[in-house]
């Protein structure tokens, strides 16, 4: 049962530290300073892409909250699903240093990165499933 708490505390911890870079995110889409004329395939182009991760993400939250609304009868391959959820979202959140040499804009924004891929990667290992 502590495990259970503790996990499920966790998780919820790492998707509310990942709230103000996800609100970012939002913001973003509308924002007229991410419009890129240049971009070859529209100066929309960046906007979508924002609006895209944005989607993303509350797909990916709501595997994962899924996974904790089952509780303790969460299934192993529940249990793999949001894992792989939250997997997927915490790699996205690093994905720009490999690509652009960038790994948050700001000291802030890398605390929120820290705080979020620590807390759901903690949660996520808590609640997997005992072997029965």
């Amino acid at each position: 049962m502590k495990r259970e708490a503790l996990g499920t505390a966790a998780i919820v911890a790492g998707m509310a530290a990942a709230a103000p870079s996800v609100w970012q995110t939002v913001t973003h889409i509308t924002d007229p300073s991410y419009r890129a004329p240049e971009v070859r395939h529209g100066e929309g182009h960046v906007q979508y892409h924002m609006a895209r991760e944005a989607l993303i993400t509350a797909g990916a939250f709501g595997a994962v909250g899924t996974g904790l609304a089952a509780g303790r009868d969460r299934s192993p391959a529940l249990w793999r699903a949001m894992a792989c959820a939250a997997g997927g979202f915490a790699a996205a959140m690093w994905s720009g240093g490999p690509t652009t040499g960038v790994w948050a804009p700001n000291r802030k924004a890398l605390a929120i990165h820290v705080a979020s891929t620590s807390m759901l990667t903690a949660g996520v290992a808590l609640l997997r499933p005992r072997r029965r």
